[in-house]
C-alpha cells in the first residue's frame, strides 16, 4: 500500500474513532529537571481553572472531543519547581490567605493561556504533473499540540515581578497512531508539549529580564549557595 493510501486509511479510522471515543487523558508522570537549584523558597498557587483545565473542540459532523490536562498541569509544575528551587510550598488560595505562610521569597501562579491542536491531515490531491499546493505537502498522520503557559511571579509582599509566556510544542511519535490509536496519539503529543514547557521553564527562568533584575536586587545570584528566604506572607 502506498504511503498516501495508508495515510488516507488512517484518517478514515481516526474520524470514525473520534466520533465514538472523544476523551483523551494525559499522563501525569513527569521527570524532575536536572538543574542546579536556585536558593529560593517559592510559594505556588494553582487555581481551579488550571487544576481542572480541559480543552474541548467541536468538529462539524462529529461529536465534541476533550483533552483532560488539569491534574497533569499541576503534577508537571510541581516536579519542575521541585527541581528549580531550594524549597516550594503550595498556597490554598490567592490573595486572601486564611493563615500565615512561612517565610518565602516569591509567589508563582501558572495558567494555560492557549491550547491548540492540529489533527492528522489527509494527503492533498494533485493531478499528475502539477505542483503541491503552496509547494508544501501538509499531509500527516500525527497530532501536533501547541501550549502557551502564562507564568506570573510576585514578591513576598504581593507586588508583581514579572508575567511571561512559556510556549511549548509536541508531536505524536512515529508509530504511536498505528499501535495505540488516536486517543493515545493525541495524549502523547500533549505530554511531549508539556515536558517541553517544563524543560524551557527550568532552563530559561533566569533569562526573563525582570526576574533577573529582581534576583540581583535580592542577592539571589548563586544556584548552589543556601540563603535565608524573605519575609513571611501573612493573612490580611
Amino acid at each position: 500500500m502506498s504511503n498516501r493510501l495508508r495515510l488516507s486509511a488512517i484518517i478514515a479510522i481516526l474520524v470514525t474513532t473520534l466520533a465514538a471515543c472523544t476523551t483523551s487523558a494525559v499522563d501525569s508522570e513527569f521527570p524532575v529537571p536536572v538543574v542546579d537549584k536556585l536558593p529560593m523558597k517559592v510559594a505556588v498557587y494553582f487555581d481551579e481553572t488550571f487544576s481542572n483545565y480541559a480543552y474541548r473542540e467541536q468538529s462539524p459532523g462529529e461529536k465534541s472531543w476533550v483533552i483532560m490536562i488539569g491534574s497533569a498541569n499541576v503534577e508537571m509544575m510541581r516536579r519542575v519547581f521541585q527541581g528549580m528551587f531550594q524549597e516550594t510550598v503550595e498556597l490554598p488560595e490567592l490573595p486572601g490567605l486564611k493563615f500565615p505562610v512561612e517565610r518565602v521569597d516569591a509567589v508563582i501562579t501558572p495558567e494555560v493561556e492557549s491550547f491548540e491542536v492540529r489533527t492528522p491531515q489527509p494527503p492533498q490531491y494533485n493531478p499528475p504533473g502539477t505542483q503541491l499546493l503552496r509547494g508544501v505537502d501538509e499531509s500527516t498522520d500525527r497530532f501536533t499540540v501547541w501550549i502557551t503557559y502564562r507564568m506570573t511571579m510576585y514578591d513576598n509582599q504581593g507586588r508583581q515581578i514579572a508575567s511571561w509566556p512559556v510556549r511549548a510544542y509536541g508531536q505524536t511519535p512515529e508509530g504511536v497512531m498505528d499501535m495505540f490509536g488516536p486517543d493515545e496519539a493525541l495524549a502523547r503529543a500533549t505530554t511531549i508539549a508539556m515536558r517541553d514547557a517544563g524543560a524551557y521553564l527550568s532552563i530559561y527562568f533566569e533569562d526573563e529580564p525582570r526576574i533577573r533584575e529582581w534576583m540581583r536586587e535580592e542577592g539571589i545570584n548563586n544556584r548552589q549557595a543556601p540563603r535565608k528566604p524573605g519575609k513571611a506572607i501573612r493573612a490580611r
